[in-house]
């Protein structure tokens, strides 16, 4: 009885299996599983038509034949996008999200070409003016040295979160291999931080300026380029 039962088993398992099979193949057949809508969200500074162009995808593919992995793959090769999810949503929806990086200033090269960064430092694409131009920019010598590189977005990184100078003030920062650091500021100050301990350096800075504010005073030069001493020369 019990060699009985499991031969009913088996056949009722292989056809179980067979049929699943045969109605596989049928909806496959009779493009029950294919591709009429993919739907891109998040995509601001990159066109939906390059993002469905790397992607790979289009009306009539089946879609249960390609892999997430290899369409987020393509599309990330694009430098403005961080992050992407594939979703498919069966029988004939896909969903495509993706997440831009934003510009964090801009970078000027001694050729004259210039470009967005990230601020985690990756290069972007080119700076123009449909992006917009109102940016921190990099620029000196010193901008193909990534320690120097560094240490400015460092600048640049603290003084989101600074009531003495803040990103916006920021106009400018130089990066010279000899001298280091200098920033410059929409209203004409100068500050020179050299090389090095750059959170250090900017705490002091933050002290000063926020006192010279407290004895109505603005500075026009500030030089903290040496941790053991300050020179400041201020507006008259």
């Amino acid at each position: 009885m019990k060699g009985r039962k499991r031969l009913y088993l088996s056949i009722a398992g292989l056809i179980f299996l067979t049929t699943f099979a045969v109605l596989f193949l049928a909806a496959l057949r009779y493009d029950f599983f294919t591709i009429n809508q993919i739907e891109i969200i998040g995509a601001k500074r990159v066109s939906q038509r390059e993002i469905q162009k790397r992607s790979g995808l289009m009306a009539g593919k089946s879609i249960i034949l390609f892999f997430e992995n290899e369409v987020k793959k393509e599309i990330l090769k694009n430098q403005w996008i961080t992050s992407v999810s594939v979703e498919k949503e069966f029988p004939k929806k896909v969903i495509i999200k993706v997440k831009e990086a934003e510009p964090f200033c801009v970078v000027l090269r001694e050729t004259g070409d210039s470009y967005y960064m990230n601020e985690e430092g990756k290069e972007l694409g080119k700076a123009n003016f449909n992006e917009g131009l109102d940016f921190p920019v990099l620029i000196g010598e010193g901008i193909e040295k990534s320690e120097l590189v560094g240490e400015a977005l460092d600048i640049l990184r603290l003084s989101l979160k600074s009531n003495a100078l803040n990103w916006k003030q920021i106009s400018e920062i130089n990066l010279d291999s000899i001298y280091g650091i200098t920033v410059f500021t929409t209203d004409g100050r100068r500050i020179d931080f050299g090389h090095d301990n750059i959170g250090k350096k900017w705490y002091k800075v933050e002290k000063i300026i926020t006192h010279s504010r407290g004895i109505n005073l603005t500075e026009k030069y500030i030089n903290i380029s040496s941790e053991k001493t300050g020179v400041v020369n201020f507006k008259l």
